[in-house]
């Protein structure tokens, strides 16, 4: 039998989980800005870091970055010979 009070904290942790990405996402994105403008140029920091935060937190939610000479993934065709001889 399935516990009410299981089911209710499973659907909780959902929207919790999503807003801590969606704090991260900011958050990260902010630094790297307020980097990049130089407001504040005493501030040291790893842009590195902070980047691969905000690709992380990008990725969880489905978001990825695309070049732009990224052509469409096409799948390869496979050519399948018609008159192949047989071994004799």
């Amino acid at each position: 039998m399935v516990d009410p009070q299981e089911n209710q904290d499973h659907k909780e942790g959902v929207p919790i989980a999503d807003l801590v990405k969606c704090a991260v996402l900011i958050w990260s994105a902010t630094l790297l800005t307020v980097s990049y403008l130089g407001f504040f140029p005493q501030m040291k920091m790893d842009n590195t870091f902070v980047a691969s935060l905000l690709t992380g937190a990008m990725a969880s939610f489905g978001i990825e970055r695309k070049s732009a000479n990224q052509q469409k993934k096409v799948p390869p065709k496979v050519e399948t010979p018609t008159n192949t001889p047989t071994p004799q």
